[in-house]
Protein backbone atom coordinates (compact mmCIF):
# COMPACT_ATOMS: atom_id res chain seq x y z
CA UNK A 1 0.00 0.00 0.00
CA UNK A 2 1.16 3.47 -0.83
CA UNK A 3 -0.92 6.01 1.02
CA UNK A 4 -4.34 5.34 2.48
CA UNK A 5 -6.13 2.65 0.46
CA UNK A 6 -3.94 2.99 -2.61
CA UNK A 7 -2.22 -0.19 -3.80
CA UNK A 8 0.53 0.03 -6.39
CA UNK A 9 0.12 -2.59 -9.09
CA UNK A 10 3.18 -4.80 -9.53
CA UNK A 11 4.49 -4.53 -13.12
CA UNK A 12 7.95 -6.09 -12.93
CA UNK A 13 6.70 -9.24 -14.60
CA UNK A 14 5.90 -7.18 -17.70
CA UNK A 15 9.67 -6.87 -18.23
CA UNK A 16 10.38 -10.62 -18.36
CA UNK A 17 9.40 -11.30 -21.98
CA UNK A 18 10.94 -8.05 -23.31
CA UNK A 19 14.18 -8.86 -21.47
CA UNK A 20 14.26 -12.34 -22.98
CA UNK A 21 13.44 -10.92 -26.43
CA UNK A 22 16.30 -8.44 -26.12
CA UNK A 23 18.58 -11.30 -25.05
CA UNK A 24 17.63 -13.43 -28.06
CA UNK A 25 18.04 -10.41 -30.34
CA UNK A 26 21.52 -9.71 -29.00
CA UNK A 27 22.33 -13.39 -29.52
CA UNK A 28 21.11 -13.08 -33.13
CA UNK A 29 23.24 -9.96 -33.67
CA UNK A 30 26.26 -11.85 -32.32
CA UNK A 31 25.71 -14.91 -34.55
CA UNK A 32 25.27 -12.96 -37.80
CA UNK A 33 28.06 -10.43 -37.37
CA UNK A 34 30.24 -12.04 -40.06
CA UNK A 35 27.51 -12.16 -42.71
CA UNK A 36 27.31 -9.64 -45.50
CA UNK A 37 25.09 -6.68 -44.71
CA UNK A 38 22.48 -7.75 -47.28
CA UNK A 39 22.08 -11.15 -45.63
CA UNK A 40 21.41 -9.78 -42.16
CA UNK A 41 19.61 -6.50 -42.98
CA UNK A 42 16.05 -7.73 -42.24
CA UNK A 43 17.02 -9.26 -38.91
CA UNK A 44 18.90 -6.16 -37.86
CA UNK A 45 15.99 -3.89 -38.78
CA UNK A 46 13.52 -6.11 -36.91
CA UNK A 47 15.89 -6.28 -33.93
CA UNK A 48 16.25 -2.51 -33.84
CA UNK A 49 12.46 -2.12 -34.02
CA UNK A 50 12.19 -4.57 -31.11
CA UNK A 51 14.67 -2.48 -29.12
CA UNK A 52 12.56 0.61 -29.85
CA UNK A 53 9.37 -1.10 -28.68
CA UNK A 54 11.08 -2.27 -25.50
CA UNK A 55 12.30 1.30 -24.89
CA UNK A 56 8.72 2.58 -25.27
CA UNK A 57 7.56 -0.06 -22.77
CA UNK A 58 10.28 0.98 -20.32
CA UNK A 59 9.25 4.64 -20.59
CA UNK A 60 5.58 3.75 -20.13
CA UNK A 61 6.29 1.61 -17.06
CA UNK A 62 8.72 4.22 -15.72
CA UNK A 63 6.03 6.89 -15.89
CA UNK A 64 3.58 4.64 -14.02
CA UNK A 65 6.18 3.91 -11.33
CA UNK A 66 7.09 7.61 -11.02
CA UNK A 67 3.40 8.51 -10.57
CA UNK A 68 3.10 5.91 -7.81
CA UNK A 69 0.57 3.89 -9.80
CA UNK A 70 2.83 0.85 -10.08
CA UNK A 71 5.85 -0.82 -8.55
CA UNK A 72 8.59 -2.90 -10.15
CA UNK A 73 7.71 -5.81 -7.88
CA UNK A 74 7.46 -9.07 -9.82
CA UNK A 75 4.50 -11.37 -9.53
CA UNK A 76 3.36 -14.04 -11.90
CA UNK A 77 -0.10 -12.60 -11.42
CA UNK A 78 -2.17 -15.54 -12.44
CA UNK A 79 -3.76 -18.67 -11.11
CA UNK A 80 -1.53 -21.68 -10.53
CA UNK A 81 -2.08 -23.13 -14.03
CA UNK A 82 -1.08 -19.87 -15.73
CA UNK A 83 1.93 -19.44 -13.45
CA UNK A 84 3.00 -23.05 -14.13
CA UNK A 85 2.97 -22.42 -17.88
CA UNK A 86 4.91 -19.17 -17.50
CA UNK A 87 7.57 -20.82 -15.34
CA UNK A 88 7.70 -23.73 -17.76
CA UNK A 89 8.32 -21.42 -20.72
CA UNK A 90 11.11 -19.65 -18.86
CA UNK A 91 12.65 -23.01 -17.98
CA UNK A 92 12.28 -24.12 -21.58
CA UNK A 93 14.15 -21.06 -22.84
CA UNK A 94 16.96 -21.67 -20.36
CA UNK A 95 17.12 -25.34 -21.37
CA UNK A 96 17.23 -24.27 -25.04
CA UNK A 97 20.24 -22.04 -24.40
CA UNK A 98 22.01 -24.73 -22.38
CA UNK A 99 21.38 -27.51 -24.93
CA UNK A 100 22.15 -25.42 -28.02
CA UNK A 101 25.96 -25.81 -28.00
CA UNK A 102 25.68 -29.58 -27.49
CA UNK A 103 22.77 -30.57 -29.75
CA UNK A 104 23.11 -27.88 -32.38
CA UNK A 105 20.52 -25.54 -33.81
CA UNK A 106 18.28 -27.99 -35.67
CA UNK A 107 17.77 -30.61 -32.96
CA UNK A 108 17.50 -28.07 -30.14
CA UNK A 109 14.98 -25.97 -32.06
CA UNK A 110 12.89 -29.06 -32.85
CA UNK A 111 12.82 -30.09 -29.18
CA UNK A 112 12.04 -26.55 -28.00
CA UNK A 113 9.19 -26.11 -30.47
CA UNK A 114 7.64 -29.45 -29.54
CA UNK A 115 7.98 -28.84 -25.79
CA UNK A 116 6.72 -25.26 -26.06
CA UNK A 117 3.63 -26.21 -28.03
CA UNK A 118 2.95 -29.10 -25.63
CA UNK A 119 3.35 -26.82 -22.62
CA UNK A 120 0.93 -24.31 -24.15
CA UNK A 121 -1.68 -27.05 -24.57
CA UNK A 122 -1.06 -28.33 -28.09
CA UNK A 123 -2.02 -32.00 -28.33
CA UNK A 124 -2.68 -32.39 -32.07
CA UNK A 125 0.13 -34.78 -32.98
CA UNK A 126 0.36 -33.95 -36.69
CA UNK A 127 0.77 -30.26 -35.83
CA UNK A 128 3.24 -30.90 -33.01
CA UNK A 129 5.43 -33.13 -35.15
CA UNK A 130 4.97 -31.16 -38.37
CA UNK A 131 5.95 -27.79 -36.92
CA UNK A 132 8.73 -29.34 -34.82
CA UNK A 133 10.29 -30.99 -37.88
CA UNK A 134 9.56 -28.61 -40.75
CA UNK A 135 10.56 -25.36 -39.01
CA UNK A 136 14.05 -26.53 -37.91
CA UNK A 137 14.66 -28.10 -41.32
CA UNK A 138 13.71 -24.79 -42.95
CA UNK A 139 16.06 -22.92 -40.59
CA UNK A 140 18.85 -25.40 -41.38
CA UNK A 141 18.32 -25.23 -45.15
CA UNK A 142 17.94 -21.47 -45.43
CA UNK A 143 20.03 -19.95 -42.68
CA UNK A 144 22.75 -22.52 -42.06
CA UNK A 145 23.22 -24.05 -45.53
CA UNK A 146 21.90 -21.28 -47.76
CA UNK A 147 23.33 -18.24 -45.98
CA UNK A 148 26.11 -19.90 -44.00
CA UNK A 149 24.98 -18.37 -40.70
CA UNK A 150 27.15 -19.32 -37.73
CA UNK A 151 24.52 -21.10 -35.67
CA UNK A 152 25.73 -23.84 -33.32
CA UNK A 153 26.45 -27.08 -35.15
CA UNK A 154 25.40 -30.41 -33.67
CA UNK A 155 24.99 -34.02 -34.74
CA UNK A 156 22.30 -33.28 -37.33
CA UNK A 157 24.27 -30.52 -39.03
CA UNK A 158 27.44 -32.64 -39.01
CA UNK A 159 25.63 -35.68 -40.41
CA UNK A 160 23.96 -33.66 -43.17
CA UNK A 161 27.26 -31.98 -44.08
CA UNK A 162 28.92 -35.40 -44.41
CA UNK A 163 25.97 -36.94 -46.25
CA UNK A 164 25.53 -34.06 -48.71
CA UNK A 165 29.20 -33.16 -48.98
CA UNK A 166 28.68 -29.66 -47.62
CA UNK A 167 31.90 -27.82 -46.73
CA UNK A 168 32.48 -25.62 -43.70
Amino acid sequence: MDGPGKARKPVGQELIIPALAVGFTLYYFWTVQELAWEAKANGVVIGLLLFGLVAILLVRLGVRVARGEASLRVTLGGDWETDRVRLGLIGLMVAFLVALPFLGTTITLALMLFAGMWLLGGRHWPTLIGVSVITPLFVWATLIVGLGTRFPVGPFEQAMAALLGLGD
